[in-house]
């Protein structure tokens, strides 16, 4: 059996051992060399020495207008997209979680949105916010909403950008809180809500008495998740605008792979990676409460 065990183990080592250098080589090394390059100057585009400067990257990160700035829009971003999209994926799970006619066909197209390349959504909202022949601006002409002979820019400027970034975000992503949320809401016992019938319960003291804390371990989880991919947004940004300061890894991008400042970009990127971790701490102290609270 001791032989057996052992060419079992080393099968396994052999088998997984090309992932391993992979994950090593691609997750791994990039980490620890950006950790590394944040406490050095290193800028390929002057040709200047790469020298040690500690922690002076970190320190101009922190003095940096443009950070601050793409900083406030990301939390605006983030906020903005993710209570819309939790509070609409809210509802949404609810109507598909009741019986009607045609509900298999309907979450099947609520899939849709959210499998659409962020890039193709991104040129899709674009197209719809163009002044003059945009959908947006038709409809509302159509509909009498806009004068004739008005004509507003929907992106004139950061705000509206990530506005209407948010909103393009939104469509696209509130599919996976709808599903998230309509998996969790399967999951909780008819039996609760016929005895909440039968203690004289409406429709509002079922929801917030039994839906809403059955769902909010999900719900912290899909917010979790979305909080995380909206502060990292970039991609449907470089659609709307080429202004980097509207999100915080549009900056970064825009330092590492446009000037080539790959010291000062890796200290943002750590910072950035920050926020991210205490949010992840916030998280896992959250689903330890709750758990605690069960038990």
């Amino acid at each position: 059996m001791a032989v057996r065990a052992r060419k079992d183990t080393t099968l396994a080592i052999i088998l997984l051992a090309p992932t391993i250098y992979i994950l090593f080589k691609v997750f791994i090394v990039p980490i620890f060399q950006s950790t590394v390059w944040s406490f050095y100057k290193y800028n390929l585009m002057d040709g200047s020495a790469i020298e040690p400067v500690g922690l002076r990257n970190y320190a101009e990160t922190f003095q940096l207008h443009d950070f601050w700035v793409s900083m406030g829009n990301t939390a605006y971003f983030t906020v903005f997209s993710v209570g819309f999209e939790l509070i609409l994926g809210f509802f949404s799970a609810m109507v598909l979680n009741h019986m009607f006619k045609g509900r298999i066909f309907f979450r099947g197209m609520i899939i849709v949105p959210w499998a659409m390349l962020t890039l193709v959504s991104g040129l899709l909202w674009n197209w719809i916010y163009q002044p003059g022949y945009g959908a947006l601006s038709v409809v509302l002409h159509d509909l009498h909403v806009l004068a004739p002979d008005s004509n507003p820019l929907w992106l004139s400027s950061s705000l509206k950008v990530v506005t209407f970034a948010a909103i393009a975000d939104i469509w696209k992503m509130t599919p996976f809180m709808t599903l998230l949320l309509l998996a969790a809401m399967q999951s909780i016992p008819a039996s609760l809500y016929e005895a909440a019938v039968m203690d004289g319960a409406g429709f509002w003291k079922k929801i917030t008495h039994i839906t809403i804390p059955q769902l909010l371990p999900a719900a912290i989880v899909a917010v979790v998740l979305r909080i995380i991919g909206a502060y990292r947004v970039y991609d449907i940004l470089t659609v709307f605008t080429g202004d980097p300061k509207t999100s915080i890894s549009y900056l970064t991008f825009n330092y590492s792979f446009r000037y080539f400042y790959l010291g000062k970009a890796s200290a943002m990127a750590w910072v950035s990676t920050l926020f991210i971790l205490i949010l992840i701490i916030i998280y896992i102290m959250l689903l330890k409460k709750n758990q605690d609270m069960e038990a």
